[in-house]
C-alpha cells in the first residue's frame, strides 16, 4: 500500500508543479547579477576571452 500512496503523491506534486504559475516565469526581472565585480581581487578571478580564441568572429 504505501508504494501506492507514495506514486500517488508523487503524481500530486507534479500536478501541483504543472499548475501552478511561477511569477518570474511570465515576468522575469528586469536585471538578474549573477556575479558582482566589487575589488579587483574579484575581478582577477575571471579570465577573458571571446571565441576568436577558438575559431570563431568576436571580440573581446
Amino acid at each position: 500500500m504505501s508504494r501506492l500512496r507514495a506514486l500517488w503523491q508523487a503524481s500530486v506534486n507534479a500536478t501541483k508543479r504543472a499548475v501552478v504559475w511561477n511569477s518570474e516565469d511570465l515576468f522575469p526581472p528586469s536585471e538578474r547579477f549573477i556575479f558582482n565585480f566589487n575589488s579587483k581581487d574579484e575581478v582577477k578571478k575571471w579570465h577573458l576571452y571571446s571565441d576568436s580564441e577558438y575559431g570563431g568572429n568576436a571580440s573581446s
